[in-house]
């Protein structure tokens, strides 16, 4: 099917599927999770041999991730999605936030994640009242929805330009988009050590870097570690990387390998003299990628965090980039203010001194307050 054919059918779906209540839209995404547990197995031997990587990575990083991510959708998108109300109950007047489909939503790739953030995105994008269009390879994400009973015009793979059909394009998190490590004096080797094995090699969080102020044996303990990881087949279970990993370092910050780390499993290694060389750099050169901070203690590491402009960041652990309910909907609707007035509306129908009570009742000193509001209730009294 064309983009545009594509692009037709899912607007003629579309109003009819926003008008489902948010409930029950929460209902098909809740069973597109129990759909991707009852494929688990199959999908992650699918992946595996589309991908390269480990069937255990798969199930870790990317079906059991999308699984909890659906149902949290279903559990909190709801709430996310609900109006709410932008004016106190004395104002006069009720303003809502109305948070509105956007109409035909377009999922752009390529993607570092081919299912997690591909089946959240568009789960995200359904339960606001969309349909979805995938500019990804994701047929088998569909059928998870269509098992789930998500009507076919509502989530379409196409190729081809999104951006003349769709009212709003997503990009997903892009290949190169690999996570670093930043370390600082005085932190866990040790835990450092079995984090980076995790999110570089082992874990598929796709770190491709570490930062590490001057750490004596650091690159050593990694590389012995690494040679550690069980190599072989991605369909075997046991497998923990499907080639040889490789821990490149020590190298200067501005060193080719790593500014773009070579693909596959490879781990770059930069050493600076001291932390505040440690934190430009990651923030130069890390600024759209995960990063985890290493420090002495988590007070340290909240200080560093708070610097630096990476999207997802965690302290004295390297994770899953497990984007908040409420961030991911917010990508799927237009905010609207809607505003109506009661029978009395102080602003506009009463006298000059009335109006100046209610702004003391607002934004007056404290002392002044409760006689206002008393005038005013006297006020509407008399109005009725």
């Amino acid at each position: 099917m064309t983009v545009a054919a594509a692009a037709e059918a899912a607007r003629g779906a579309q109003p009819l599927w926003s008008l489902v209540p948010v409930g029950a839209r929460a209902q098909y995404i809740r069973r597109a999770a129990v759909a991707m547990l009852d494929e688990l197995d199959e999908l992650a031997l699918l992946l595996a041999d589309e991908t390269g990587r480990p069937r255990s990575q798969i199930v870790r990083s990317e079906l059991l991730p999308a699984a909890r991510g659906l149902r949290a959708l279903a559990d909190d998108g709801p709430r996310a999605l609900a109006d709410r109300r932008l004016s106190p109950w004395f104002s006069g007047r009720r303003t809502r936030l109305v948070q509105a489909p956007v109409g035909v939503i377009g999922l752009r790739g390529p993607s570092a994640s081919p299912l997690a953030e591909p089946a959240l995105e568009t789960a995200a994008a359904l339960l606001a009242g969309n349909g979805v269009l995938l500019d990804v390879p994701a047929q088998r994400l569909r059928n998870v929805f269509l098992r789930a009973g998500v009507p076919g015009e509502l989530v379409v793979p196409v190729s081809g330009d999104l951006g003349g059909v769709c009212r709003r394009v997503v990009d997903l998190p892009r290949p190169d988009r690999r996570g670093t490590l930043l370390v600082l004096s005085g932190a866990p080797q040790t835990r450092v050590v079995e984090a980076a094995m995790a999110a570089a090699f082992a874990g598929g969080q796709g770190a491709g870097r570490i930062v590490a102020v001057a750490a004596p044996g650091l690159v050593q303990a990694l590389a012995a570690r690494a040679e550690t990881l069980r190599v072989g087949d991605p369909r075997d279970p046991d497998t923990e990387v499907a080639g040889p990993p490789e821990v490149i370092g020590p190298v200067t910050g501005d060193d080719p390998r790593f500014l773009s780390p070579p693909p596959g499993p490879v781990l770059v290694v930069a050493e600076v003299p001291d932390n505040e060389s440690a934190i430009a750099l990651v923030a130069r050169e890390a600024r759209d990628a995960p990063i985890s901070i290493w420090a002495q203690d988590h007070a340290k590491g909240e200080r560093v965090a708070r610097r630096l402009p990476s999207p997802s960041t965690w302290i004295g652990r390297h994770g899953e980039a497990s984007t908040a309910v409420d961030v991911r909907i917010a990508r799927h609707v237009v905010a609207r203010q809607l505003e109506s007035r009661p029978r009395w509306a102080p602003d506009t129908a009463l006298s000059v001194d009335a109006m100046a009570a209610l702004a003391e009742v607002r934004y007056g000193r404290e002392s002044r307050r409760w006689p206002a509001l008393r005038a005013l209730v006297r006020t509407a009294r008399r109005e009725r």
